[in-house]
């Protein structure tokens, strides 16, 4: 009985996020990156971060600024946890 609920523990960690839980990370990833509040002033207020096709859409009250994500493939063929991305900032477009 251990070793059934070992292996089902063991292969339950290795599945891949579900889509809501990969989100919450890309979202947590934006806002805890240094690029994203050097980009902008200090006396910038974010008022929206919409999700596009290939990333995110940052708006303040006077700019906007497109952030990519680019998905790595997975370092072990089969593996299949967590997508592994990175953040690419694009420079911020002034709205005024």
């Amino acid at each position: 009985m251990k070793t059934l609920i070992f292996i089902f523990l063991a292969s339950t960690s290795f599945a891949a996020l579900p889509p809501l839980a990969q989100s919450v990370r890309e979202y947590k990833a934006l806002l805890a990156d240094p690029q994203f509040y050097a980009s902008f002033k200090s006396a910038d207020q974010v008022k929206e971060i919409l999700r596009t096709e290939r990333g995110f859409l940052v708006l303040t009250q006077n700019s906007a600024m497109h952030v990519d994500i680019h998905y790595k493939e997975a370092m072990t063929p089969g593996f299949m946890g967590p997508a592994q991305f990175e953040l690419e900032f694009s420079p911020p477009v002034s709205l005024n």
